[in-house]
């Protein structure tokens, strides 16, 4: 069965939500629609973006440009791709996401949507699709097939998303562990502060930002972030390191102050050298300001051992009920198969709540 009005096109990004904009109506709509699917799949608004944020978000900047095509039906959008293609590293690669409302599914506009994204890609050059499916799941995997990836660790539930990614020819490279801390239940606190900085021993110092970084420190905070990109667990993603350094760091910073979010930054020195051993960074958006997300947590390798991970995470929570108290609880993303970061997690009180899978599709050589 396919919708017999519907076409797919590429939609124009605005420069403005000015109703002046004959392209702002469109992208609104998009945004509706995007915001309605995480509302279906978690059950809750945490993960709604206001038009401005989403429009910040589609911004092309120097790192990466994004791509959004819709399938409609007069004026009606009813369903989405969105194309990330990185412009600095991994340029070989592009990430995609397929969104269609729940009335106008099993009609063919997921595949042709995901078509034109890929065609998209290819025409650019990118060898390497990578996506993404979330699987709310508190209990495991839930009832029924489970599908594991090639990591060999995690398993997500073989549901509708699963089986559009296959038919769509893509492989299971890593499953991601969704984690969520209620922040009036979590035991992290002052006390709880003092016994990390006692664990890590008298060789390290916390140093904390909210907003820009320190100009003395954004060189070596770049390469913290750049470090990031590869010692995180990757399993078989083909993902190459990214290159950071100053200008991109206040690109980034650039851009979170567009989609009008705080940005908390809690980093560790290595005291007798001065390196930066590790950071973590949490962001909260302004317009949803109970709901934070855990972005980047690294140690490295040669720090590694000191108990820093605990440090860092715990200094980084307690800052965050200083600085935004209306904050009430965090999601966070970690690899099945990173059991130290996993197992930091469950010390501070998350708790599992889904899963993620990492999908990849190699296109042949042209």
């Amino acid at each position: 069965m396919t919708h017999p009005a519907a076409v797919i096109a590429q939609l124009a990004i605005p420069a403005t939500l000015d109703s002046r904009d004959p392209a702002a109506a469109d992208f609104i709509a998009a945004g509706r629609l995007l915001n309605e699917h995480m509302l279906e799949l978690w059950g809750n608004t945490d993960f709604h973006d206001t038009p401005q944020t989403q429009l910040a978000g589609f911004r092309t900047t120097p790192v990466r440009r994004r791509l959004l095509f819709a399938a409609r039906s007069g004026d009606e959008i009813l369903g989405l791709a969105t194309l990330s293609l990185p412009l600095t590293d991994n340029t070989h690669s592009a990430l995609v996401n397929v969104v269609v409302a729940p009335h106008a599914r099993r009609m063919g506009l997921g595949s042709r949507l995901y078509a034109a994204a890929e065609q998209a890609a290819a025409a650019d050059g990118r060898r390497t699709i990578l996506g993404e499916t979330d699987h709310p799941a508190p209990e495991g995997t839930a009832a029924g097939a489970a599908v594991r990836p090639k990591s060999g660790t995690g398993a997500i539930p073989s549901d509708a998303a699963v089986a559009f990614a296959q038919a769509r020819g893509f492989g299971l490279e890593q499953v991601e562990r969704i984690s969520l801390l209620e922040l009036a239940d979590a035991a992290v606190g002052q006390e709880t502060l003092d016994a990390a900085v006692a664990a890590a021993g008298a060789g390290y110092g916390l140093e904390f930002w909210r907003g820009p970084c320190p100009e003395d420190l954004v060189d070596a905070y770049a390469q913290l972030r750049k470090k990031m990109s590869t010692d995180a667990p990757l399993a078989g993603l083909d993902l190459e390191e990214e290159q950071w350094d100053a200008a991109r760091v206040r690109e980034t910073e650039r851009k979170a102050l567009e989609m009008d979010a705080e940005v908390l930054v809690s980093v560790v020195r290595h005291l007798s050298s001065g390196q930066l051993a590790g950071h973590t960074v949490l962001m909260v958006f302004n317009a949803n300001p109970a709901v934070a997300f855990q972005d980047d947590t690294l140690v490295l390798r040669e720090h590694r051992g000191n108990r820093l991970g605990m440090l860092l995470k715990t200094a980084n929570l307690v800052r965050l009920h200083q600085e935004l108290p209306e904050a009430a609880r965090v999601w966070t993303w970690n690899a099945a198969e990173n059991g130290y970061m996993l197992s930091i997690n469950d010390r501070l009180g998350f708790l599992p709540v889904g899963w993620s899978g990492e999908w990849q599709k190699l296109l042949p050589a042209v």
